[in-house]
């Protein structure tokens, strides 16, 4: 499997490990080969011409949009690459996006240097980021709970083990979305991820996760309730892996179906 990928994403690990093992990978635009199954881009960063001149010399059968957060930025229209390919892999689901019947929502994934561990739950909950949004009322409320770890600069490996060591991950809104790696990161490593929103939005946003076994709310305040009453009752950490794996493997059956 030939892959052709843009230099600088943040996902690379988990796409080369995870979405496309084994494959033979070249990163950057600048010397394009006259054919490759796999092509990945970032949709923020190329015009939809520039990216529609890269499909048609190199024919993918794959291709992969990479970083569409926003829906704001109106970058929808490139969606109408999947009518250029087999498979149409995104990550971001826009309600207000037209998507061809060819398009496969893909998981976030990890950002690059993170790892999976195995550890005792010796903490409650941990939060590695920047405060902003609703994170600050979101680390007041689970302050009640102890043991915890709350980090920022942290290398992506320490973060995983922390993580690994976490019954919980409480994980506010990113920038705009409320799917963000940490999820995902902490999903891996079997932490179990806490999300507080809308019940519409959540349904929206993660309709496409094969059903996350992760705890949903719709405020902080109902959200630690709900994981103070897993708590007493005893919990099961497995099935959080379980999910993860099992989505890379499905994801993977049908790109090897394509290819």
């Amino acid at each position: 499997m030939n892959v052709l990928m843009e230099s600088g994403l943040w996902e690379y690990d988990f796409l080369v490990n995870h979405i496309f093992p084994k494959s033979n990978i070249c990163v950057g635009f600048d010397n394009l080969s006259t054919h490759v199954d796999v092509l990945v881009f970032q949709s923020r960063k190329n015009s939809y011409l520039e990216i529609l001149n890269i499909v048609e010399k190199t024919k993918p059968k794959i291709i992969v949009c990479m970083s569409d957060e926003c829906p704001w930025e109106n970058l929808g229209h490139f969606n109408q690459l999947g009518n250029y390919c087999d498979l149409f892999l995104r990550q971001y689901h826009h309600p207000n996006y037209v998507y061809t019947p060819n398009t496969l929502h893909i998981p976030l994934g990890y950002t690059n240097g993170c790892k999976v561990f195995s550890g005792d739950k010796k903490l409650k909950w941990s939060f590695f980021g920047q405060i902003k949004t609703d994170r600050l009322e979101m680390i007041n409320q689970f302050k009640q709970l102890s043991p915890h770890f709350i980090g920022n600069s942290s290398s992506k490996e320490l973060m995983c083990k922390i993580y690994s060591q976490s019954i919980f991950v409480p994980c506010g809104r990113g920038n705009s979305s409320l799917n963000c790696f940490r999820l995902y990161e902490a999903s891996m490593n079997g932490s179990i991820p806490v999300v507080v929103g809308k019940k519409e939005e959540i349904e929206l946003t993660f309709k496409y996760e094969e059903n996350p076994p992760w705890i949903f709310a719709e405020t902080w305040e109902q959200a630690l309730d709900s994981c103070i009453n897993l708590l007493r009752s005893g919990l099961e950490f497995e099935p959080v892996v379980e999910w993860w794996n099992k989505r890379i493997f499905n994801l993977n059956k049908k790109i090897f179906e394509i290819l």
